[in-house]
């Protein structure tokens, strides 16, 4: 057995657990889709909750990590370069409706009141994303973006949190309408920009 197996067994499960959440999803299931013996999951977990931990984990930093790398090479001002990297997940939503979801916003409102364990390490995450939001809208602040007098901590927890719902309100609506009309109020209107 190779790490690739437990790659391929993270990776499958978020792609599943996206989709069905945790509790709906079986390790017999994840096993059968990934054509690996029950044993090579134990080699690699303890538990499917040992699972859960580690799609949490990989999910997070890949959502930061994103999210960091697009500021790190796009172009323009701090606040140009954050609506550039929500813009861009507005029109990978809008040519494929069905990746309209955040499996850590699923498992939060799945789990939040049954695994308190699970609960902090999913939002250990939220909170890795909003202080990179943070540090933008900093930035943008001292670019004279946004007003001095603006909260850029309250801010960025506002904004994530709007987005996490806008993905719900998505979902529901089965269009992305709601990121569209988020991402106009918070970089025309909610960003008190001084220019």
């Amino acid at each position: 057995m190779t790490e690739n197996t437990r790659d391929k067994l993270i990776a499958t499960s978020i792609q599943v657990m996206a989709v069905k959440g945790f509790n709906n999803t079986g390790i017999a299931e994840i096993l059968a889709e990934v054509k690996v013996p029950k044993g090579s999951f134990y080699h690699y977990f303890k538990s499917k909750d040992d699972l859960g931990f580690a799609i949490i984990e990989q999910y997070g930093q890949q959502m930061r990590q994103g999210l960091e790398n697009h500021l790190v090479t796009a172009q323009g001002s701090a606040l140009g370069k954050l609506k550039g990297y929500f813009t861009q997940i507005l029109e990978f939503v809008e040519g494929n409706f069905c990746a309209c979801n955040c499996l850590l916003g699923n498992l939060g409102q799945e789990l939040a009141m049954q695994n308190p364990a699970m609960r902090d390490a999913i939002f250990a995450h939220y909170r890795g994303v909003e202080k990179v939001i943070e540090g933008v809208l900093r930035q943008a602040k001292a670019e004279g973006e946004v007003s001095q007098s603006a909260d850029e901590a309250v801010l960025a927890k506002m904004f994530f949190a709007a987005w996490e719902g806008c993905l719900v309100r998505a979902k529901l609506e089965q269009s992305a309408q709601p990121l569209r009309e988020l991402i106009n109020l918070y970089f025309s209107v909610v960003f008190p920009s001084t220019k």
